[in-house]
């Protein structure tokens, strides 16, 4: 044998064990790989994480929901009937955000489970009846859709809710968001942003054994029953609420208890946890006034919604102009909101940013034409504090809205609602024209910013009748007169129409707070409501999850339109170069390497 195929051969024998030595080490790759992964898998079933990217944490469940599902110690069953074979794409996405929301859940707590039920998968007609029914008494109802077929439309029946059972209770929840006045996609955008706290809100309301009560006050003129059924409403599943007149009773808002075995011993409490003000129009008694007050010392809790000028749009229909009156609620009504910390002025705050109302704009015939004309009474009002209560909250509507000072005292203040940086003054007693809706604003008149128009006060109150009551009266065991009150926390807000639903005469059925008729536009005004009932009796969690916004992010179509060549060549001729380049520098690159060896 010669020298040259002998060292042919040990090339050939060289070549052969780096093809070994290479399949051998693809193969520890392999196994390797296969190794991590089941090993994360496994990992994965005790340790949940996950990593949040959007910028409104859509992913991440509220501190307030964590709180809860830790204290869950038995079986949660959720029961969706959201289920189907032919589910319109909103349908869908309402469906999968909804399993993603209870997997969160179940994350965070095993007795969670949840179960998709299709309600229309039954073989006998009369047990889908029975089905029905049983849904119907729950509070369930079918949502009939449309959806679109190459044959044309078809109507399908959809159910979009769920039932809720924990601890031998069971209550109903609607997945979908009774607001008619959006369109489709704002709905289902909607529901899908209130998920979590659906859910939640469920869960509280059956592992809460005892419901705080709250009392609505009336005898001064306040709001009528009609006007805040919505809000009520609204309440009735977290706290008992009641209607209540004072009249000068000393037992009406807190309670006396006298010891049986010493008659000197006597312990007083409230009644409530929280009074709710709904826009007073007649004068306060000094009894009343005493009696609240001394129901604030004991660290009740009071929502203050007031207007300083007696003014309402009714009084325009028959005529274009009317007088803006102050407000007579009684000396000691003023006196008293002084000593806790704010002033509401006589005055009328007029704002450029504001809501439209209908007027008559001219007539084509016999037949008059409405258009749509600014109305600088009507602020809309966009929260700019961090606050829970305002935190994410959309606009919110006011009418005849005014202006508060924040008195210097011990009372730590909270400015909640602000006007915009464009607002007017007018002071009492204050003309009320139709005919400004029809005129340009004149900026320089509009030179105030970010007057305050809602204020949370916390801290310990003292009493407007400190040093004014008579030692006869302050000394009466039985009255348990306090100067200096406990800690508590109130919220002023100089428009007391914010908590005011609009009323269908005709049909005899309120309207949504927050609505307005004219435009079909809904405005915050219940969540800003209830997140300033939930703070005020303690439940802060309820604000959390209720609150979050999730935003719809939707193509620009004229965009697409003037620009749909680009776009084409982007979404198929970019992918094909890029796979091409890729393979190209991934051949060169194994070239060049094995070259070199």
């Amino acid at each position: 044998m010669k020298f040259k195929d002998i060292k042919l051969f040990k090339r050939k024998d060289t070549d052969s064990k780096q093809k070994r030595s290479l399949k051998r080490s693809h193969l520890i790759e392999l196994l390797a790989a296969i190794f991590v992964i089941i090993f994360l898998n496994i990992i994965g079933n005790y340790i949940y994480t996950r990593f949040d990217l959007t910028s409104e944490k859509r992913y991440t469940l509220s501190n307030a929901t964590k709180r809860l599902l830790k204290d869950i110690d038995e079986t949660v069953l959720v029961r969706v009937y959201l289920e189907g074979n032919e589910l319109p794409p909103d349908f869908v996405r309402l469906q999968n955000e909804t399993k993603e929301m209870l997997n969160q859940f179940r994350a965070y707590n095993k007795y969670i489970e949840y179960e998709f039920v299709n309600p229309t998968d039954f073989d006998d007609p009369k047990e889908q009846q029975v089905f029905y029914q049983k849904l119907a008494q729950k509070g369930i109802q079918p949502s009939q859709i449309e959806i679109k077929t190459p044959d044309g439309l078809k109507q399908q029946l959809v159910i979009p809710a769920a039932d809720v059972m924990y601890k031998g209770q069971e209550t109903s929840v609607q997945l979908l968001l009774g607001q008619r006045y959006v369109s489709e996609a704002e709905l289902i955008n909607n529901s899908v942003q209130a998920l979590e706290y659906t859910l939640t809100d469920a869960i509280r309301r059956l592992s809460r054994t005892e419901k705080q009560r709250i009392a609505f006050l009336q005898g001064h003129g306040e709001l009528e029953r009609h006007a805040i059924y919505d809000i009520q409403l609204a309440l009735t599943d977290y706290y008992a609420m009641e209607n209540i007149t004072l009249d000068g009773n000393i037992n009406s808002l807190t309670e006396r208890v006298i010891d049986s075995k010493d008659s000197t011993n006597i312990s007083f409490r409230n009644k409530f946890k929280l009074l709710v003000v709904p826009k007073p129009t007649k004068p306060f008694s000094d009894e009343d006034l005493y009696i609240i007050d001394q129901f604030v010392m004991y660290g009740g809790r009071v929502l203050w919604l007031i207007d300083g000028l007696d003014i309402e749009m009714d009084s325009l229909a028959n005529r274009s102009q009317t007088m803006a009156m102050r407000m007579d609620l009684g000396l000691g009504f003023d006196e008293m909101m002084f000593t806790y910390g704010v002033r509401i002025n006589s005055n009328l705050i007029m704002d450029i940013r504001c809501m439209p109302i209908p007027m008559a704009g001219g007539s084509m015939g016999n037949n008059p034409q409405i258009e749509f004309r600014p109305w600088y009474y009507f602020p809309e009002v966009v929260p700019l504090s961090k606050h829970p209560i305002v935190k994410n909250l959309d606009v919110i509507k006011s009418e005849f809205v005014n202006s508060i000072d924040i008195i210097d005292n011990e009372i730590r203040k909270t400015v909640l609602l602000t006007t915009s940086e464009y607002t007017r003054v007018v002071n009492a007693p204050a003309v009320v024209d139709l005919n400004v809706a029809q005129t340009e604003p004149d900026p320089r008149l509009f030179n105030k910013a970010n007057l305050p128009i809602a204020v949370l006060l916390e801290g310990a109150f003292k009493s407007p009748w400190k040093n004014r009551l008579s030692p006869t009266f302050t000394d009466i065991p039985e009255m348990g007169y306090r100067s200096e009150g406990d800690t508590t926390k109130m919220i002023v807000i100089s428009d007391g129409d914010i908590i005011k639903n609009a009323f269908n005469y005709r049909q005899n059925y309120p309207y949504p707070l927050g609505y307005d008729k004219y435009t079909n536009t809904m405005y915050a005004n219940k969540t800003f409501i209830l997140n300033a009932i939930n703070y005020l009796c303690g439940d802060e969690d309820y604000m959390e999850s209720r609150s979050r916004e999730i935003k719809i992010r939707k193509l620009n179509v004229a965009q697409i339109k003037e620009n749909r060549l680009m776009y084409q060549v982007i979404n198929t001729v970019v992918p094909i170069v890029i796979v091409i380049v890729s393979g190209v520098a991934i051949v060169l690159i194994r070239k060049n390497r094995y070259k070199k060896k």
